[in-house]
Protein backbone atom coordinates (compact mmCIF):
# COMPACT_ATOMS: atom_id res chain seq x y z
CA UNK A 1 0.00 0.00 0.00
CA UNK A 2 1.30 3.43 -0.91
CA UNK A 3 1.96 5.55 2.15
CA UNK A 4 0.21 8.87 2.62
CA UNK A 5 2.77 11.56 3.38
CA UNK A 6 2.11 14.19 6.04
CA UNK A 7 1.75 17.77 4.86
CA UNK A 8 4.86 19.78 4.21
CA UNK A 9 5.95 22.01 7.11
CA UNK A 10 3.48 24.85 7.38
CA UNK A 11 4.15 27.82 5.20
CA UNK A 12 4.02 31.34 6.56
CA UNK A 13 1.07 33.67 6.60
CA UNK A 14 -2.34 32.44 5.58
CA UNK A 15 -1.03 28.92 5.00
CA UNK A 16 -0.57 28.55 8.77
CA UNK A 17 -4.32 28.88 8.97
CA UNK A 18 -5.06 26.77 5.93
CA UNK A 19 -2.70 23.99 6.92
CA UNK A 20 -3.59 23.86 10.61
CA UNK A 21 -6.85 25.60 11.33
CA UNK A 22 -8.69 25.02 8.12
CA UNK A 23 -7.80 21.32 8.00
CA UNK A 24 -9.18 21.36 4.45
CA UNK A 25 -6.26 21.64 2.01
CA UNK A 26 -4.85 18.48 3.58
CA UNK A 27 -8.22 16.89 2.92
CA UNK A 28 -7.88 17.59 -0.79
CA UNK A 29 -11.09 19.61 -1.14
CA UNK A 30 -11.13 22.30 -3.81
CA UNK A 31 -12.84 25.67 -3.33
CA UNK A 32 -16.24 25.88 -4.98
CA UNK A 33 -17.01 28.57 -7.56
CA UNK A 34 -20.58 29.78 -8.10
CA UNK A 35 -22.31 32.72 -9.68
CA UNK A 36 -22.98 35.99 -7.86
CA UNK A 37 -26.71 35.25 -7.97
CA UNK A 38 -26.17 31.93 -6.20
CA UNK A 39 -23.89 33.52 -3.60
CA UNK A 40 -26.61 36.01 -2.56
CA UNK A 41 -28.79 33.12 -1.44
CA UNK A 42 -26.90 32.60 1.82
CA UNK A 43 -27.97 31.14 5.16
CA UNK A 44 -28.82 34.49 6.74
CA UNK A 45 -30.92 35.53 3.75
CA UNK A 46 -32.94 32.35 4.07
CA UNK A 47 -33.32 32.64 7.82
CA UNK A 48 -31.13 29.60 8.51
CA UNK A 49 -28.60 31.56 10.57
CA UNK A 50 -28.23 34.99 12.17
CA UNK A 51 -25.36 37.44 12.43
CA UNK A 52 -23.60 37.72 15.80
CA UNK A 53 -21.65 40.88 16.64
CA UNK A 54 -18.50 41.01 18.77
CA UNK A 55 -16.25 43.87 19.87
CA UNK A 56 -12.90 42.71 18.47
CA UNK A 57 -9.37 43.69 19.45
CA UNK A 58 -6.37 42.91 17.25
CA UNK A 59 -3.39 40.92 18.53
CA UNK A 60 -0.52 41.39 16.08
CA UNK A 61 3.04 40.45 16.95
CA UNK A 62 5.16 43.62 16.54
CA UNK A 63 6.57 43.94 13.03
CA UNK A 64 4.99 40.68 11.83
CA UNK A 65 3.45 40.40 8.40
CA UNK A 66 0.93 37.82 9.65
CA UNK A 67 -0.39 36.90 13.10
CA UNK A 68 -2.99 34.39 14.22
CA UNK A 69 -4.47 33.87 17.71
CA UNK A 70 -5.50 30.30 18.37
CA UNK A 71 -6.59 30.53 22.00
CA UNK A 72 -6.69 32.63 25.16
CA UNK A 73 -7.33 31.84 28.81
CA UNK A 74 -8.63 35.37 29.31
CA UNK A 75 -5.21 36.63 30.36
CA UNK A 76 -2.74 35.08 27.94
CA UNK A 77 -3.31 34.73 24.20
CA UNK A 78 -1.33 32.17 22.18
CA UNK A 79 -0.73 31.75 18.47
CA UNK A 80 1.90 32.21 15.78
CA UNK A 81 3.38 34.89 13.54
CA UNK A 82 5.60 35.45 10.50
CA UNK A 83 7.83 38.40 9.72
CA UNK A 84 8.22 37.59 6.03
CA UNK A 85 5.70 35.45 4.12
CA UNK A 86 8.43 34.47 1.65
CA UNK A 87 10.49 32.77 4.38
CA UNK A 88 9.44 29.44 5.87
CA UNK A 89 9.69 30.55 9.52
CA UNK A 90 6.47 30.51 11.54
CA UNK A 91 7.03 31.18 15.25
CA UNK A 92 4.84 30.63 18.30
CA UNK A 93 4.05 33.59 20.56
CA UNK A 94 2.20 34.50 23.73
CA UNK A 95 0.63 37.84 24.60
CA UNK A 96 -0.19 38.88 28.18
CA UNK A 97 -0.31 42.20 29.97
CA UNK A 98 0.57 44.05 26.78
CA UNK A 99 3.79 42.05 26.38
CA UNK A 100 4.60 39.65 23.53
CA UNK A 101 6.91 36.73 24.19
CA UNK A 102 8.27 33.79 22.21
CA UNK A 103 8.07 30.53 24.18
CA UNK A 104 11.09 28.29 23.92
CA UNK A 105 10.54 25.23 21.74
CA UNK A 106 13.92 23.46 21.79
CA UNK A 107 15.28 22.28 18.45
CA UNK A 108 12.48 23.79 16.37
CA UNK A 109 12.67 25.01 12.80
CA UNK A 110 9.33 26.70 13.42
CA UNK A 111 6.49 26.39 15.90
CA UNK A 112 2.81 27.15 16.59
CA UNK A 113 1.19 27.49 20.03
CA UNK A 114 -2.31 26.12 19.49
CA UNK A 115 -4.02 26.26 22.89
CA UNK A 116 -3.68 27.21 26.57
CA UNK A 117 -5.78 25.70 29.35
CA UNK A 118 -6.94 27.12 32.68
CA UNK A 119 -3.81 25.85 34.43
CA UNK A 120 -1.54 27.71 32.01
CA UNK A 121 -0.47 24.58 30.10
CA UNK A 122 0.47 25.57 26.54
CA UNK A 123 0.50 22.93 23.81
CA UNK A 124 1.14 23.10 20.11
CA UNK A 125 3.21 21.74 17.28
CA UNK A 126 6.62 22.28 15.78
CA UNK A 127 8.93 20.99 13.09
CA UNK A 128 12.23 19.76 14.49
CA UNK A 129 15.65 20.07 12.88
CA UNK A 130 15.12 16.71 11.14
CA UNK A 131 11.96 18.12 9.50
CA UNK A 132 9.63 15.95 11.63
CA UNK A 133 6.27 17.43 12.63
CA UNK A 134 5.73 16.90 16.38
CA UNK A 135 3.46 17.99 19.19
CA UNK A 136 4.74 19.73 22.30
CA UNK A 137 3.65 20.80 25.77
CA UNK A 138 5.05 23.69 27.80
CA UNK A 139 4.03 23.42 31.43
CA UNK A 140 5.36 26.40 33.35
CA UNK A 141 8.56 26.39 31.31
CA UNK A 142 9.01 22.60 31.35
CA UNK A 143 9.01 21.38 27.75
CA UNK A 144 8.05 17.89 26.55
CA UNK A 145 7.45 16.24 23.18
CA UNK A 146 4.10 14.69 22.35
CA UNK A 147 4.13 12.05 19.62
CA UNK A 148 1.40 9.57 18.73
CA UNK A 149 3.00 6.09 18.99
CA UNK A 150 4.28 4.89 15.63
CA UNK A 151 3.19 8.03 13.78
CA UNK A 152 5.31 9.80 11.20
CA UNK A 153 3.92 13.19 12.27
CA UNK A 154 1.81 14.50 15.17
CA UNK A 155 -0.09 17.75 15.75
CA UNK A 156 -1.51 18.67 19.17
CA UNK A 157 -4.35 21.14 18.58
CA UNK A 158 -6.61 21.16 21.66
CA UNK A 159 -6.44 20.60 25.43
CA UNK A 160 -8.95 20.90 28.27
CA UNK A 161 -8.36 21.93 31.87
CA UNK A 162 -7.88 18.30 32.91
CA UNK A 163 -4.98 17.99 30.46
CA UNK A 164 -6.75 15.76 27.93
CA UNK A 165 -5.37 16.57 24.48
CA UNK A 166 -6.63 16.17 20.93
CA UNK A 167 -5.10 16.60 17.51
CA UNK A 168 -4.15 14.48 14.53
CA UNK A 169 -1.39 12.19 13.39
CA UNK A 170 -0.16 10.63 10.16
CA UNK A 171 0.82 7.03 9.49
CA UNK A 172 1.00 4.71 6.52
CA UNK A 173 -2.79 4.75 6.12
CA UNK A 174 -3.28 8.52 6.21
CA UNK A 175 -4.47 11.18 8.66
CA UNK A 176 -6.34 10.36 11.87
CA UNK A 177 -7.58 12.30 14.85
CA UNK A 178 -6.58 11.34 18.36
CA UNK A 179 -7.31 11.96 22.02
CA UNK A 180 -4.63 11.60 24.71
CA UNK A 181 -5.47 11.15 28.40
CA UNK A 182 -2.62 10.86 30.86
CA UNK A 183 -0.24 9.84 28.11
CA UNK A 184 -2.55 7.14 26.70
CA UNK A 185 -3.42 7.78 23.05
CA UNK A 186 -6.54 6.64 21.19
CA UNK A 187 -7.30 7.19 17.49
CA UNK A 188 -10.39 9.06 16.28
CA UNK A 189 -11.77 8.31 12.82
CA UNK A 190 -15.11 9.67 11.61
CA UNK A 191 -17.07 6.73 10.13
CA UNK A 192 -16.44 6.47 6.41
CA UNK A 193 -14.01 9.40 6.38
CA UNK A 194 -10.78 9.30 4.43
CA UNK A 195 -9.14 11.77 6.83
CA UNK A 196 -10.00 13.00 10.33
CA UNK A 197 -8.58 15.71 12.60
CA UNK A 198 -9.66 16.61 16.15
CA UNK A 199 -9.28 20.25 17.16
CA UNK A 200 -11.06 20.98 20.46
CA UNK A 201 -12.11 19.22 23.68
CA UNK A 202 -14.09 20.47 26.68
CA UNK A 203 -14.26 19.41 30.33
CA UNK A 204 -16.84 16.70 29.57
CA UNK A 205 -14.56 15.16 26.95
CA UNK A 206 -16.73 16.31 24.03
CA UNK A 207 -14.55 16.66 20.92
CA UNK A 208 -14.96 18.71 17.74
CA UNK A 209 -12.97 18.60 14.52
CA UNK A 210 -13.08 18.19 10.77
CA UNK A 211 -13.08 15.30 8.34
CA UNK A 212 -13.24 14.45 4.64
CA UNK A 213 -15.44 11.81 3.05
CA UNK A 214 -17.21 11.13 -0.22
CA UNK A 215 -19.54 14.09 0.33
CA UNK A 216 -16.73 16.61 0.88
CA UNK A 217 -15.40 18.38 3.97
CA UNK A 218 -17.46 18.91 7.10
CA UNK A 219 -17.21 19.10 10.86
CA UNK A 220 -18.18 16.75 13.62
CA UNK A 221 -18.98 16.54 17.31
CA UNK A 222 -17.93 13.39 19.16
CA UNK A 223 -19.92 13.03 22.36
CA UNK A 224 -20.10 9.90 24.53
CA UNK A 225 -18.76 7.84 21.64
CA UNK A 226 -21.36 9.14 19.15
CA UNK A 227 -20.41 11.21 16.08
CA UNK A 228 -22.70 14.02 14.93
CA UNK A 229 -21.93 15.83 11.64
CA UNK A 230 -21.77 19.63 11.82
CA UNK A 231 -22.34 21.64 8.65
CA UNK A 232 -23.16 25.34 8.49
CA UNK A 233 -26.31 25.86 6.35
CA UNK A 234 -25.49 26.22 2.63
CA UNK A 235 -21.74 26.19 3.33
CA UNK A 236 -19.37 24.38 1.00
CA UNK A 237 -17.08 23.49 3.92
CA UNK A 238 -17.39 23.70 7.70
CA UNK A 239 -14.66 23.41 10.35
CA UNK A 240 -15.59 23.38 14.07
CA UNK A 241 -12.42 24.23 16.01
CA UNK A 242 -13.23 24.91 19.66
CA UNK A 243 -15.90 23.85 22.17
CA UNK A 244 -16.48 25.24 25.65
CA UNK A 245 -17.88 23.53 28.73
CA UNK A 246 -21.48 24.56 27.96
CA UNK A 247 -21.25 22.99 24.50
CA UNK A 248 -20.92 26.21 22.48
CA UNK A 249 -18.81 25.60 19.36
CA UNK A 250 -16.67 28.07 17.43
CA UNK A 251 -15.25 27.57 13.95
CA UNK A 252 -15.39 28.79 10.38
CA UNK A 253 -17.00 27.97 7.06
CA UNK A 254 -16.86 28.86 3.37
CA UNK A 255 -19.93 30.15 1.58
CA UNK A 256 -20.93 29.46 -2.02
CA UNK A 257 -18.85 32.39 -3.26
CA UNK A 258 -15.73 31.05 -1.54
CA UNK A 259 -15.64 33.66 1.25
CA UNK A 260 -14.68 32.52 4.74
CA UNK A 261 -16.70 33.41 7.85
CA UNK A 262 -16.53 32.60 11.52
CA UNK A 263 -19.44 30.90 13.22
CA UNK A 264 -20.84 30.06 16.63
CA UNK A 265 -23.08 27.03 17.13
CA UNK A 266 -25.08 27.17 20.37
CA UNK A 267 -28.42 25.76 21.44
CA UNK A 268 -28.88 24.05 18.10
CA UNK A 269 -28.59 27.32 16.13
CA UNK A 270 -25.82 28.80 13.97
CA UNK A 271 -24.62 32.41 14.00
CA UNK A 272 -22.27 34.00 11.47
CA UNK A 273 -19.40 36.11 12.81
CA UNK A 274 -17.52 38.53 10.56
CA UNK A 275 -14.97 41.24 11.26
CA UNK A 276 -16.15 44.41 9.52
CA UNK A 277 -14.50 44.96 6.10
CA UNK A 278 -12.42 41.78 6.40
CA UNK A 279 -11.95 39.54 3.37
CA UNK A 280 -12.23 36.49 5.60
CA UNK A 281 -12.88 35.74 9.28
CA UNK A 282 -11.97 32.57 11.18
CA UNK A 283 -12.88 31.77 14.79
CA UNK A 284 -10.73 29.26 16.65
CA UNK A 285 -12.06 29.07 20.22
CA UNK A 286 -14.95 30.13 22.42
CA UNK A 287 -14.35 30.16 26.16
CA UNK A 288 -16.83 29.61 28.98
CA UNK A 289 -17.38 33.34 29.43
CA UNK A 290 -17.96 33.89 25.71
CA UNK A 291 -14.49 35.16 24.77
CA UNK A 292 -13.60 34.19 21.20
CA UNK A 293 -10.27 34.12 19.36
CA UNK A 294 -9.23 33.83 15.74
CA UNK A 295 -7.83 35.68 12.76
CA UNK A 296 -9.11 37.90 9.98
CA UNK A 297 -7.66 38.86 6.62
CA UNK A 298 -7.68 42.43 5.31
CA UNK A 299 -7.79 43.81 1.76
CA UNK A 300 -4.06 43.11 1.37
CA UNK A 301 -4.60 39.51 2.53
CA UNK A 302 -2.57 40.14 5.68
CA UNK A 303 -3.63 38.14 8.72
CA UNK A 304 -4.46 39.81 12.03
CA UNK A 305 -4.91 37.87 15.24
CA UNK A 306 -8.00 38.81 17.20
CA UNK A 307 -9.93 38.38 20.41
CA UNK A 308 -13.59 39.28 20.81
CA UNK A 309 -16.29 39.49 23.45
Amino acid sequence: MEKTAPPEPYRPGRAVLQGLLDLRPSLGVERAVVSVEDAVEDAAARGLAVAKVYAFASVDYPGAAQSVVLDSDGTTAVGAFDFDPSIDRTTAFTFAGGVYQIPTVPGSAFSVATVINGAGLIVGLYVDLASVLRGFANNGGTFSNLDFPGASATQVIGVNDAGQMVGDYFDGTGEHGFVSDGGTFAAIDFPGATRTSAAGINAAGDIVGGCSDATGSHGFLLQAGVFTPISFPLATRTTPFGINDTGEIAGFYSDGAGKDHGFIYAGGAFSTVDVAAARGTFLTRIKNGGLVTGVCYDALNEGHGLTGQ
